[in-house]
């Protein structure tokens, strides 16, 4: 019996070491295909100058929003492998253009977008489309994410992350194309839309929502033994800054009016858990219009409002749900409670509105392969991905996978840790060295704006809460001392590089050490490169480094839908149900009906409403002042099953808010040459 019982034991370390040994066959397998079998897209980008300068007398402002949400079928980017591809939407999809010209200074124009992170190759073709109908110069544009994991991938800069930032591999031209012509559109629109403006910034701090999944990382930077780290601390380590630029404008009769804010904050986009198949904008949906709502219904403004909000310093904080509740609920929750405060913040500014606007910026493109020894700063000459990568984050560990030696998170390496990369496994080992650097990002795009007091620097990394106070205490020591600064890192902005992590946060080697690809210096690398940036724009005036083309050649698949796909019949196939709250799901209505193909559904444009019987007909139904529509965050499409005459879809309403029997009914509008479609009344 004893020698059974010591047999049995020692089956545990073979069971251990085939693990390991599968996962690494075909880690190299599912990493080597795209590149051995994938055709290659040139991607070529030519930026003219845009037109000429207006000369205006008085700062003016320009904002629009525009839908970038794609079409059914397209892979998801931010939780790689564990992602699936995007059935529909729960939330919309936006670009958020913000144009500011003050008098004698350089058009700029910031853009807001509910995507995964930004791309380099994204910010030259915005650049190239709108230079013909602009006065924005490429070094003025800006592309700030919001880092949701429910948007689309597939439109990156490198070969890296196209492969395996999503659930499927390749670069997709005709998406890369779609957003370009989309965001852009928002640009031009929103110069188009340009007044006279006033303009006021804030901060206000917020705590409760968002905690540190990395806090034993964090606390090397305190010096804290592992051992004394508590639950608090998790909420402690957290950037609780909301950073909001609000921007009145000129109404015809004179009067200035609230148009729209900008905001900045730190929390990760994973409210919604992989697995999750709708796109979605996570807690930024009500974030962005809880504000909006606030400004339409509360102020006298002739202007749809518009509410753009950005991730600042959120590489280690993460939206604070609690058991079981992750998913709408939760993003609703966090959602909700970031807009009272970005509604009381923007409510504060009500007197402290300026017309004074001074600007400035400066671009620098920076390959990393060449960047001169004595600027690098420890930088790693080569990117490294970590074994703790494959594990992924904590909260989202996938058994057995994210559970196994060197790739279970805080497994550094404890011996040979004298090269660049220091305390990381490499996975896959030296193999990793096969992947030309290349297919890795190098080629970063950094950004110093300034908006009056505002001094903002988006970088393409994910910044852990820790960097990001470094980064701003340096930036901040090369501004002038004739005003209290606010300054803001915008994480994974213009294009996207993994995370950057503080050299101790790094020799812990959770997740974020891990995907810190250029090494434990890389918070330090882009803490001195900032700063310099910071003193050649306040010193010695504005910076335009960025090349006039861009050429690169990327791995190619195409995802976008056949635009020949048949129509295809529009029928009811399920009347209005009601469906009970339940603890993981709210209350909702559905209905389910056969309509036009995927390719057809064009989710960018209005497609959902609920109506309400009157005495004049049927009319949009409103609750609690806003529309019952897709606009919104209570509507919902999926498809279901597709076949070769269409698609089965259902449609849901949540949150329905109690009536009368038989005087509501689901709108569905036109699409592919079909007529409407309406339920009958429930």
């Amino acid at each position: 019996m004893l020698f059974k019982q010591e047999k049995k034991k020692r089956r545990w370390p073979r069971i251990l070491l085939g693990l390991v040994l599968v996962s690494i066959v075909a880690g190299l397998g599912i990493t080597a295909w795209p590149f051995l079998t994938y055709p290659t897209a040139e991607v070529r980008i030519s930026v003219d100058p845009p037109m000429a300068t207006e000369q205006v007398d008085a700062p003016v402002a320009g904002i629009a929003d525009v839908d970038i949400t794609p079409p059914i079928g397209i892979p998801k980017f931010g939780y790689s492998s564990w992602a699936k591809k995007a059935d529909g939407f729960r939330t919309r999809l936006k670009a958020r253009a913000f144009y500011l010209h003050a008098p004698g200074n350089t058009p700029m124009a910031l853009v807001q977008l509910d995507l995964g992170a930004g791309s380099r190759l994204l910010h030259a073709k915005v650049a190239e489309l709108i230079a013909a109908e602009t006065d924005v110069p490429a070094h003025a544009l800006s592309l700030l994410s919001t880092h949701t994991h429910s948007g689309p991938g597939q439109y990156l800069g490198s070969d890296f992350y196209n492969v395996f930032g999503s659930n499927r591999p390749g670069f997709d031209p005709e998406l890369f194309d779609f957003l370009a012509e989309r965001i852009a559109q928002a640009v031009i629109e929103a110069h188009g839309n340009r007044r006279e403006a006033r303009f006021a910034t804030g901060q206000t701090q917020i705590r409760g929502l968002t905690r540190n999944r990395a806090v034993e990382a964090w606390a090397r930077n305190e010096g804290i033994p592992k051992d004394e780290v508590t639950e608090t601390m998790r909420y402690r380590a957290i950037n609780p800054d909301l950073t909001l630029l609000r921007i009145d404008q000129r109404t015809e009769d004179g009067n200035f009016r609230p148009a729209g804010a900008l905001s900045f904050f730190s929390i990760h986009g994973t409210a919604i858990p992989a697995f999750t198949r709708p796109y979605h904008a996570d807690v930024w949906a009500w974030l962005a219009r809880d504000l909006e709502h606030h400004i339409r219904s509360e102020y006298d403004t002739p202007f749809e409002p518009v509410h753009g909000t950005a991730q600042a310093t959120h590489g280690d904080n993460t939206p604070a749900w609690q058991p079981k509740e992750r998913g709408p609920r939760a993003a609703r929750r966090i959602g909700q409670g970031l807009g009272e405060a970005a509604v009381e913040l923007f409510t504060s500014l009500d007197g402290k509105l300026s017309d004074e606007l001074t600007t400035a910026v400066a671009t620098r493109q920076s390959n990393l392969l060449e960047v001169p020894q004595d600027q690098r700063q420890g930088l790693c000459q080569r990117a490294i991905v970590g074994a703790a990568v494959v594990g992924g984050a904590r909260g989202d560990e996938v058994f057995p996978i994210s559970y196994l030696p060197w790739i279970e998170e805080g497994w550094p390496r404890r011996i040979f840790t004298g090269g660049c990369q220091g305390t990381k496994h490499w996975m896959l080992s030296k193999l990793q060295l096969l992947l030309p650097q290349k297919d890795l990002p190098h080629q970063a795009v950094f950004q110093v704006l300034r908006i009056n007091d505002l001094v903002l620097a988006p970088v393409p990394w994910e910044v852990t809460f820790e960097s990001g106070n470094r980064m701003r205490e340096r930036i901040r020591a090369q501004l002038p001392e004739d005003r209290d600064w606010l300054v803001e890192i915008s994480s994974v902005a213009n294009g996207y590089f993994g995370y950057a992590t503080t050299a101790e946060e790094y020799s812990a080697q959770h997740y974020e050490g891990g995907h810190t690809l250029y090494g434990p210096d890389t918070t330090a690398f882009l803490t001195e490169f900032s700063a310099r940036l910071t003193e050649d724009l306040f010193r010695t005036g504005e910076v335009d480094d960025l090349p006039d083309e861009t050429r690169t050649r990327l791995l190619r698949h195409d995802y976008w839908p056949d635009s020949r796909a048949r129509v295809g019949e529009r029928e009811l196939i399920q009347p209005p149900r009601f469906h009970a709250a339940t603890r993981n799901q709210q209350a909702y209505w559905s209905i389910r009906y056969q309509g036009v193909d995927p390719a057809r559904l064009e989710l960018h444009r209005p497609l959902l409403r609920v109506e309400r019987r009157t005495e004049n007909g049927w009319q949009g139904l409103g609750s609690q002042g806003r529309p019952v529509n897709d606009q919104g965050t209570k509507m919902q499409i999926r498809l279901l099953e597709e076949d070769g005459a269409g698609g089965l879809y259902e449609v849901r309403w949540y949150q329905p808010v109690f009536h009368a029997h038989g005087d509501r009914r689901f709108r569905i509008a036109p699409r592919g040459g079909t007529t409407e479609l309406t339920s009958p009344a429930f």
